[in-house]
């Protein structure tokens, strides 16, 4: 007595789908990188103009002279490092200011040299110094998360 068994498998069609999804892994997780980046710069702009730095921490004030300088002109005499616009306005969401650098690392800088000097004179050189430009745990945390939604969505989209 002999028994034929025959097997009717789709490893063809898991093989092409396993090699289709791991080919656009490595956009996935550029695009999830790139969006990281943005999203921090939407948090250094924000806590910038309520005058806090990246740690959560007021800034110091301005000197006496520059804030009568200020009255003068009629400007606002809060500390949001905001005098014409143009140095914060040098950190626009552009691959000028987002870039990726290397294997899962992107770069967020100022698209403008004039206001990249500028900045490090508000965040190294200045005294008191006025440290915007950077990111603390709690800003990694929420970036990290973001991250893992944005990739977990994409992944759902193959439908494993």
């Amino acid at each position: 007595m002999a028994l034929d068994l025959k097997i009717k498998t789709n490893a063809q069609q898991i093989s092409k789908r396993y090699n289709r999804l791991q080919s656009r892994f490595p956009r996935i997780f550029d695009k999830g990188l790139l969006q990281g980046g943005f999203h921090l710069l939407d948090i250094i702009r924000t806590k910038t103009a309520k005058g806090v730095n990246f740690r959560d921490v007021p800034f110091a004030s301005y000197s006496e002279s520059y804030r009568k300088q200020l009255q003068r002109e009629g400007k606002p005499l809060k500390v949001d490092l905001f005098y014409s616009g143009r140095m914060l306005g040098a950190l626009t969401p552009s691959a000028r200011t987002i870039k990726k650098t290397g294997r899962n690392k992107i770069s967020v800088a100022f698209s403008n040299s004039q206001m990249n000097q500028r900045a490090l004179f508000n965040q190294v050189l200045n005294e008191p110094k006025r440290e915007f430009f950077g990111f603390n745990n709690r800003t990694e945390k929420i970036i990290s998360k973001q991250f893992n939604r944005f990739v977990e969505k994409e992944l759902r989209k193959f439908r494993i």
